[in-house]
């Protein structure tokens, strides 16, 4: 491991022997933790507050650094948490490699679900360059790879018929392009739109385009099968900075598509922690009673996947 003479600890209190056996831990440790470790967690796990790993990562810099310099041990913020990170030297990262495989890997797993396209054929190039720098044994360890991480589609659609639209309406996505299109809503006939494309999103099963159409203040969504014709324009848009794809959606119950409207619901003791464990909706709200059973309060749009969630309880489950 890199070494640079002469600095380490200058500026900082004298390292006792206690925390020296706490900063060999985590230079022995860190190696095995490709993406890195929370720094919530290594604080748990060594016994010292989050302020404390901080100062010990301050000390290792000058003492532990990578070919050109740098620290090895920095503290980053990731999804809003604060990781640390350890970062290779010269001829390591195998370890990380392989966490960029499988992460290249579930990247090709979603857009296998669009069919053959372009995108997926390029992800699975991309695999395929990123498994031949690994080493045989780390090879030999991804030869089961789709059994080690599955995906289990929730009674796909399929979009055979649709692999053109579905290629246009990812390079719209990509490049802010506005399209124009052809819709055929249910029980309507064909309308023509000029949308600018936001998002292409992913939802039991199906794919929908959310997009904001020419004229109107906010997004709506497109169902991919009903798309008929699409066409790209030269004009280009900025990607609107309030938008995210989350407020299209009604927490587990689907997509967002009219006023809401309260559900108060009555479960039985054992679906009680079934029940309290997950979140259903943004809106909810949990009481559980003295018998054990639990009151379910939800704002939600009053929609079919509501109400047939609402009947796969059966009989254990009361509309109050």
């Amino acid at each position: 491991m890199a070494r640079r003479k002469g600095r380490g600890g200058k500026g900082y209190r004298k390292v006792t022997y206690p925390a020296a056996l706490r900063m060999a831990h985590l230079v022995d440790e860190m190696p095995r933790h490709g993406i890195g470790r929370r720094l919530a967690g290594v604080s748990e796990s060594l016994g010292v507050d989050p302020q404390t790993v901080r100062r010990y990562v301050r000390a290792m810099a000058g003492e532990f650094v990578t070919e050109d310099g740098e620290p090895q041990f920095v503290v980053e913020k990731k999804g809003g948490e604060e990781w640390l990170v350890r970062r290779p030297r010269l001829g390591e990262g195998s370890e990380t490699s392989i966490y960029h495989l499988v992460s290249v890997y579930f990247a090709l797993e979603y857009f296998k679900m669009l069919g053959e396209n372009v995108v997926a054929l390029s992800v699975e190039e991309v695999l395929e360059k990123v498994e031949r720098l690994l080493p045989r044994k780390h090879r030999e360890l991804l030869a089961d790879l789709p059994r080690k991480f599955y995906n289990a589609p929730w009674a796909p659609k399929d979009y055979s018929g649709h692999v053109d639209i579905l290629e246009d309406v990812i390079q719209a996505v990509v490049y802010q392009k506005t399209v124009e299109m052809t819709y055929k809503p249910a029980g309507r006939e064909p309308e023509r739109y000029t949308v600018q494309p936001l998002t292409l999103l992913h939802h039991k099963g199906g794919f929908y385009l959310v997009a904001k159409p020419a004229k109107r203040k906010q997004p709506v969504y497109f169902n991919i099968e009903r798309i008929r014709e699409i066409k790209l324009t030269p004009k280009k848009f900025d990607y609107p900075k309030s938008y995210h794809p989350a407020q299209m959606l009604d927490g587990a119950f689907g997509i967002f598509s009219g006023p809401a409207k309260t559900f108060k619901l009555k479960f039985p003791p054992e679906l009680a922690e079934y029940i309290t464990s997950r979140t259903w909706h943004r809106s909810q709200k949990i009481k559980t009673k003295r018998d054990g059973s639990v009151i379910l309060t939800l704002k939600v749009t009053d929609s079919e996947e509501v109400r047939s969630w609402i009947r796969s309880f059966g009989k254990d489950i009361k509309v109050l």
